[in-house]
């Protein structure tokens, strides 16, 4: 729905892009270049989507502007010449993700997303052994106590409560209660959750991984162990809950990340004995579930994978961006949801990225690209991974799609 007044159009239902919530209530205002988010915006949200009437940028060889299709023929003799080139950043729709792809099979090179490695803890997890994983809308309907295990996701996440935990849900009996395991909720989350029992157990830095062992052994039967915060009237509560969720941002958690979530998954498991309970793995930041869901359905492996002599190899470790960089020559670096700065980089860069990037140095290429949700429509994963979410098209100022330049620097090297 649009509204039209004062030579701007006010655009409703809006979906956003970038956390992987896909609030899709949000308002955007556009004169011209010039973009204002407003209604259903969260703070990042609004900055995000936020654009100065300003004309957008040229694009640039070694700083200077020039046209796209020089830009263009000046990537493709740097990609022609690269031996071991590593495509990073990868903050696209799913059509940018595809082109990227078909780029990378046709000059080799390692592809991960940025905002990859919590993902990699949870697959890790669900490789191993597996897990029970539920939806938000799941949580929204059934979870009548949800567990959110570590550092609170709303830092990253921020409408999650607002979407997940209404005071009560249309299948739950009672009041709905949520639980924070060694983290606190923020001011921002207190509000969302009004109306909803909150109670927080502090853990000691360092050890979530033990509480979460001692709490396993207590829903398993076992008496209480000393030290440590008392868990025996939680773990009571979880076995007494008619669906508990246990949540985390596996990004946020630390060096213990990988042993953190399969526990976790564990508790999940025990408690499907006698009730009823799942995992929400929250992830999804600038269409990384899409970008893993793409390759998924392209190659048969997820993200972090290689493509070389014609054939695809995975390693979670060693085709990672930061590993990738230190053998590479040249970082193809894309990012189009957000300016996120490339990772320093000794080596060539060509940057397909939003307008605002700034660079510790200047790329020998830079195309500046417009956004899915906002330049152009596109597709992204929610991050529980079974919705796919659509996004729109909202303005023209003449920037062009990662798909549209991946597409054309492939065809260039043909």
């Amino acid at each position: 729905m649009t509204d039209v007044a004062g030579g701007g159009i006010t655009h409703h239902d809006v979906v956003c892009p970038f956390c992987g919530l896909g609030c899709d209530d949000v308002s955007l205002r556009v004169q011209g270049n010039a973009v204002e988010a407003g209604e259903g915006a969260c703070g990042r949200a609004a900055a995000l989507f936020r654009r100065s009437a300003d004309p957008v940028p040229s694009a640039r060889v070694m700083g200077r502007e020039v046209s796209l299709d020089e830009a263009l023929a000046a990537a493709a003799e740097l990609v022609a010449a690269a031996r071991s080139p590593v495509y990073g950043g990868l903050g696209t729709d799913v059509d940018g993700v595809r082109a990227l792809i078909k780029l990378a099979c046709k000059t080799g090179g390692s592809v991960d997303h940025y905002a990859s490695a919590g993902l990699f803890r949870n697959i890790s997890t669900s490789q191993r052994k597996g897990w029970i994983a539920t939806t938000l809308a799941e949580v929204r309907n059934h979870c009548d106590l949800l567990v959110v295990i570590g550092p609170d996701p709303s830092r990253d996440f921020h409408r999650l409560y607002d979407r997940i935990t209404p005071p009560t849900g249309r299948f739950i009996k009672g009041k709905r209660k949520v639980v924070f395991l060694g983290g606190a909720p923020s001011e921002e989350a207190r509000s969302q959750l009004d109306g909803v029992e909150i109670e927080t157990i502090p853990v000691a830095e360092g050890e979530l991984l033990d509480a979460l062992s001692r709490l396993q052994g207590l829903i398993s039967g076992a008496p209480e162990v000393p030290g440590g915060p008392d868990l025996a009237a939680f773990a009571a509560g979880l076995k007494g809950a008619h669906y508990g969720v246990l949540a985390w941002s596996a990004g946020m958690l630390g060096g213990d990340g990988d042993l953190i979530v399969e526990r976790a998954s564990i508790i999940v498991d025990i408690l499907n004995v006698d009730t009823r309970a799942a995992c929400l793995p929250l992830a999804g930041r600038d269409n990384l579930i899409g970008a893993n869901q793409a390759f998924l359905w392209n190659i048969g492996f997820p993200l972090r994978t290689a493509f070389r002599g014609g054939k695809a190899d995975h390693d979670q470790l060693l085709n990672s961006t930061e590993e990738a960089l230190k053998s590479g020559d040249l970082l193809i670096w894309t990012s189009a949801f957000r300016p996120e700065q490339p990772p320093a980089f000794e080596g060539q860069v060509v940057a397909f990225a939003h307008p605002d990037t700034s660079f510790e140095r200047e790329p020998e290429v830079f195309v500046p690209v417009g956004q899915p949700g906002l330049d152009h429509r596109g597709l992204a994963f929610r991050t529980d991974t079974v919705v796919s979410i659509p996004l729109g098209g909202y303005r023209d100022a003449g920037l062009p799609s990662i798909a549209t330049v991946a597409k054309g620097l492939r065809e260039r090297l043909s």
